[in-house]
């Protein structure tokens, strides 16, 4: 993945899914936008891992996380190239 000139940080509940019924519908546009652009997007939010990696599965998102408001942060294998 080339250097990103962007990185999106978000939380979830009101933001990227709907606060009363966890539906992500509206926010797709958007998501599609980011993801045309190649824009790394880091979900920061109250939710820990496990409700989090659900999100991403469904989405195809592989960023780095940052969940229970700040307590973990979670990179994926390999997601930095150190060479």
């Amino acid at each position: 993945m080339p250097k990103p000139e962007y990185v999106i940080y978000t939380d979830m509940d009101g933001t990227l899914i709907d606060h009363d019924t966890y539906s992500y519908e509206a926010a797709l546009p958007a998501l599609d936008l980011i993801r045309k652009r190649n824009i790394p997007l880091v979900f920061c939010t109250s939710k820990t891992r496990a409700e989090l990696e659900v999100y991403c599965k469904e989405l195809e998102i592989y960023h780095p996380l940052i969940s229970e408001n700040g307590g973990a942060i979670f990179i994926p294998e390999d997601y930095f190239d150190f060479s």
